[in-house]
C-alpha cells in the first residue's frame, strides 16, 4: 500500500501571522472547512455539490469524484474524507485535514493514503498524487494569504 503523509502542507511556515495564532487558524479554517468551496483551491475542480455527508466534485475534463465526509468538526478544525470513486486508479483512498494554531501561524496537517489498483503502476500513481497535492497546497496557501 502506498501511504503518503503530508503533515507540512504549508511547510509549517508562518504563511499567515499575527499576535494570536487562533485568529490565523480560524481564518485558515474558514477556507479549508468550507466543504462546498474546494473548487477555489483544488486545481481542476470546476463544480462542487455537498449533500449531507457527501461531496461531489466535477473536474474540468468532466470526470466526477464522489467523497464521503467523516468526523467534520469546526471545534477541532478538522475532518476526514473517503474518496469513494474518482479519476485515479486507486482504492481505499482516504485522508484527513486539520488546522492548528502554532506560534502565531496556522499549521495545516494533511494526511492521505491509498492503494493503487494495479501494483505495477503504484509509483506512477503516487507521483501523480504527489504532484496534485503540491499544486493543491500552493493553491490553498495563496487563497488563505488573500483572504
Amino acid at each position: 500500500m502506498r501511504k503518503g503523509v503530508w503533515n507540512q502542507l504549508l511547510g509549517h511556515a508562518k504563511v499567515l501571522q499575527d499576535d494570536q495564532g487562533c485568529c490565523v487558524a480560524g481564518k485558515t479554517w474558514s477556507v479549508l472547512g468550507n466543504l462546498a468551496a474546494v473548487d477555489k483551491w483544488i486545481p481542476g475542480v470546476t463544480d462542487v455539490k455537498v449533500q449531507g455527508e457527501r461531496r461531489i466534485c466535477t473536474f474540468a475534463n468532466g470526470t466526477v469524484q464522489h467523497e464521503k465526509i467523516i468526523n467534520y468538526s469546526g471545534g477541532s478544525r478538522s475532518y476526514s474524507y473517503e474518496i469513494e470513486s474518482g479519476p485515479l486508479p486507486v482504492r481505499n483512498s482516504q485522508g484527513k485535514f486539520a488546522v492548528k494554531a502554532k506560534d502565531g501561524s496556522a499549521e495545516i496537517d494533511w494526511a492521505h493514503e491509498f492503494e493503487a489498483l494495479d501494483p505495477a503502476q503504484e509509483q506512477q500513481v503516487a507521483a501523480m498524487w504527489e504532484k496534485a497535492m503540491d499544486q493543491t497546497a500552493e493553491s490553498l496557501r495563496k487563497l488563505v494569504d488573500a483572504t
